[in-house]
């Protein structure tokens, strides 16, 4: 974890205000609220995304909220579509609306995500009359096989609508576009509508989280200030602030005494964090002053308490001594070489977002053919301008890597441990490690003797599977060891029957299938070992996630084996047996069906009976 110096408190006044909330942290639909509608056609993943699950049939499907409205509101949602929009697949958000449909003189405003425009835009609609569009958004937005995008809509005083948008990749938000209506009538209350509009192919394609809806019984006009919340220590030349809002910093600048300006750069999804990168290294225990200028929120609101004074404070960095032990970094001893090549040794596996207390590690795998020592080698970060940060050596490593062996790296060997079975826990070593930023960073295998890059990693939390909407507890692995490093496509997530992470062992997802077999899965077999039925599958490529259920002869659903699970490019599921109750199965004719399907949009089906005893 990043040790945090200085940490600021901002004191607001709080306004009367309604608000309506869904985080979806429950696996049950209605757990936080009165949810009602096609409630059947949803569920909650386990990272806490609403999903729709209609069984590819076309239609439609809504879920809506009791909602109070007044004439200052706002809303706002994160929604994923697995898939390039149209004006037949797309997610429209009911915002003031009765939620029926039967009087033909109510007017419905909504925001529609997704059209053949590949936008999002704000329509209203009386009774069954033609929908007009009242702010079109940009072209060409949504014009993507994947897409996570936060939608914000407020309306200020009744009158003015503004539509906001920001795509995951985006650090801030943009204006869609805005109007005004003299003549909207605004209900005491109504509902908020989710409804998606979807063929065959899409019928589970759509994702949401993240649901606020706030209204003020004031003016909602923003005229408070950002306030700085927090400072945080990267290194010794970058420090991460966080601010209560969202940040607009395009025309800001920043200085700190005895360096003079600084560089800035956004960081976080949210728009509320931004980087400061000093020119020269901060030192420990040392006193700085830090000044901002025009650096404001997305309402133009200027930072007040622009200059602040802080003590730098970092933890320890790890001293680099040569090691007299080492020798000779060339010589050879029993066969093991101290001499590392580049590639020789590769990143295999790599967990940056590790679970509530646990640790990140990484995972180095042996390609050369011949044993190699560890203690030859250091790991660093790149920073942004090139340079390598604090340098860590493992020369207090005396390990040997078996040659197409493993070395896992980890600040605490527990916390890896907790987490994940490992037939080779003796592969996982406590070292002083740099700290791995969750969402994306450049990581070095360093020839601590030589100097050489041995190998590099640029990382991004979008290589995960683009069903892993978070990705905490989730390692990235590597593909094919021989391959490139830095190819996106040579890195998957890792599965979930391995439970996401396979340190000291081969991965999930090793190996490309080119001219073996197409995807498939075997039905079950009942091993007296483990007292448990295996189904052996195999998939053309990485990426694929499966839903397995079990049906009796009559074409009810008895047992649901696998529910939206990610596997790997081989390997077995296992199933205890029991059905929905809980209770073992009696014994009799089964019908197993699978869905193995792929973020590119390719659907396994297989319908196969089985005996049950």
């Amino acid at each position: 974890m990043k040790h945090i110096f200085l940490f600021l408190l901002c004191f607001l006044s709080f306004l009367t205000k309604s608000q309506t909330s869904d985080t979806f942290s429950s696996s049950y639909i209605t757990a936080t609220n009165a949810w009602t509608g096609d409630t059947a056609s949803f569920y909650v993943t386990t990272d806490g995304w609403l999903q729709l699950d209609d069984l590819y049939e076309q239609g439609n499907a809504s879920l809506q909220l009791p909602v109070n409205y007044n004439k200052n509101m706002e809303w706002e949602l994160d929604v994923q579509l697995y898939f390039n929009s149209s004006n037949a697949n797309n997610v429209r958000l009911y915002v003031l609306s009765s939620g029926e449909n039967i009087d033909p003189d109510e007017t419905h405003y909504y925001v529609q995500v997704g059209h053949n425009d590949d936008n999002i835009s704000l329509y209203s609609v009386k009774g069954t009359a033609t929908a007009k569009r009242l702010i079109k958004g940009r072209l060409g937005l949504l014009d993507k096989e994947d897409v996570e995008v936060n939608v914000k809509l407020r309306l200020e005083n009744g009158t003015h609508w503004k539509l906001y948008s920001r795509l995951s990749d985006e650090t801030s938000y943009r204006l869609e576009g805005d109007t005004i209506l003299k003549q909207v009538v605004i209900p005491p209350s109504g509902t908020f509508k989710i409804n998606c509009r979807y063929s065959k192919t899409r019928s589970y394609h759509f994702a949401f989280d993240n649901l606020l809806i706030t209204g003020d019984s004031i003016d909602m006009a923003d005229t408070m200030p950002p306030c700085i919340t927090a400072i945080e220590a990267i290194s010794d030349s970058i420090l991460r602030f966080t601010f209560d809002e969202p940040i607009e910093s395009s025309a800001a600048s920043c200085s700190i005494d005895e360096m003079g300006p600084v560089s800035i750069k956004t960081v976080s999804a949210n728009a509320n964090q931004l980087l400061v990168i000093t020119p020269d290294t901060m030192i420990n225990g040392k006193d700085y002053t830090l000044c901002w200028e025009n650096l404001t929120d997305l309402s133009g609101n200027v930072l007040v308490d622009n200059c602040l004074q802080f003590t730098f404070s970092l933890e320890e960095i790890p001293p680099t001594p040569d090691n007299p032990e080492i020798g000779n970094p060339n010589e050879e001893d029993h066969g093991v070489t101290f001499s590392v090549k580049p590639f020789d040794i590769v990143f295999n596996e790599i967990l940056p977002d590790p679970h509530t207390g646990g640790s990140e590690y990484i995972e180095l795998y042996n390609r050369s053919g011949g044993d190699l020592r560890a203690d030859s080698l250091s790991i660093a970060i790149r920073k942004i301008d090139g340079s390598l940060a604090t340098i860590y050596p493992l020369s207090g490593l005396e390990v040997t890597i078996v040659k197409d062996s493993y070395l896992v790296l980890t600040k605490d060997k527990e916390g890896v441990l907790m987490h994940y079975d490992t037939p080779t826990p003796e592969l996982i070593r406590s070292v002083k490690l740099p700290t791995l930023a969750n969402t994306s960073s450049t990581v070095v295998l360093l020839n601590h003797h030589t100097k050489e890059v041995i190998d590099e990693i640029s990382y991004s939390h979008k290589w995960h599977n683009a069903f892993v909407s978070d990705s905490k507890g989730f390692a990235l692995e590597r593909i094919d060891p021989e391959s490139t490093t830095q190819d996106q496509r040579n890195w998957a997530t890792a599965a979930a029957e391995a439970g996401h992470g396979t340190p000291g062992f081969q991965n999930t997802q090793y190996g490309v299938i080119k001219d073996g077999p197409q995807t498939s899965i075997e039905i079950p077999v009942f091993s007296p070992e483990n007292n448990c039925w295996n189904l052996a599958y195999h998939t053309d490529q990485s990426g694929y996630s499966c839903r397995i259920m079990v049906f009796d002869p009559a074409g009810r659903q008895v047992a649901i084996l696998k529910n939206h699970e990610l596997i790997g490019q081989k390997g077995s599921l296992f199933w205890d047996g029991k059905g929905n109750g809980g209770k073992k199965l009696s014994a009799g004719l089964y019908i197993l069906y699978a869905e193995i399907y792929h973020p590119s949009g390719v659907i396994y089906r297989s319908k196969k009976a089985f005996s049950y005893f």
